[in-house]
């Protein structure tokens, strides 16, 4: 029996994706915690979630019966790190769009990890994109300390791993135990004071 449930959200829909690459890379350090920590693996590649629309509003509407079961596994997770490549300097819209599909209370309030992904020198818009927008109505809470990957090919690659892999692999450790001991803090607090009902959109 796990103590939290820790959900990966990769948000690129390539069939070979660096982001995927460092989701499996994030999902093997959280294995090695000697933690009871479950991890759910959401990968918008394999998802085909579809553009918002009113339709999820309606009841039994095919974009509610599809969201309906995402919906469970993100409300079953105590916490989430978030996998963001840069495309032309932005968060991919599929991913934003995904946020915007947590309208019900998934992500609200749990902590996330944001790692943004890039395969030149860049990686710090995406991360101020969506820390500005990505959280308001889904309540989702940003940890502050962020990591960017560039030149994300060459890391983590190497047997035995370079000494940037390795200060990268300390700090990524360093974010998650923060993410997992948060997630578990928070828990009972949002039982406590959380009020969807009362205070569903954000300001």
């Amino acid at each position: 029996m796990s103590d939290v449930k820790i959900g990966i959200i990769v948000g690129s829909i390539r069939g070979k994706s660096q982001s995927d690459r460092i989701g499996q890379y994030i999902n093997m350090l959280i294995d090695n915690f000697d933690l009871k920590v479950e991890v759910d693996y959401f990968s918008l590649r394999d998802m085909n979630v579809p553009l918002w629309n009113e339709e999820k509003w309606e009841s039994d509407s095919d974009l509610k019966n599809f969201w309906k079961p995402v919906s469970e596994r993100l409300k079953s997770c105590h916490g989430f790190v978030v996998i963001c490549p840069e495309w032309s300097g932005m968060a991919p819209p599929h991913l934003k769009n995904f946020l915007l599909m947590c309208d019900g209370g998934e992500l609200a309030h749990k902590p996330a990890q944001l790692i943004a992904v890039s395969s030149g020198t860049g990686g710090a818009y995406p991360i101020a994109e969506l820390r500005m927008s990505g959280y308001k109505n889904n309540f989702l809470w940003w940890m502050p300390d962020h990591m960017i990957l560039r030149q994300v090919e060459e890391l983590f690659i190497s047997s035995p791993q370079t000494a940037l892999d390795t200060r990268l692999t300390a700090r990524l450790n360093y974010g998650l135990e923060f993410l997992i001991e948060t997630a578990k803090a928070m828990q009972p607090v949002r039982e406590k004071v959380q009020n969807l009902m009362l205070y569903k959109n954000g300001m």
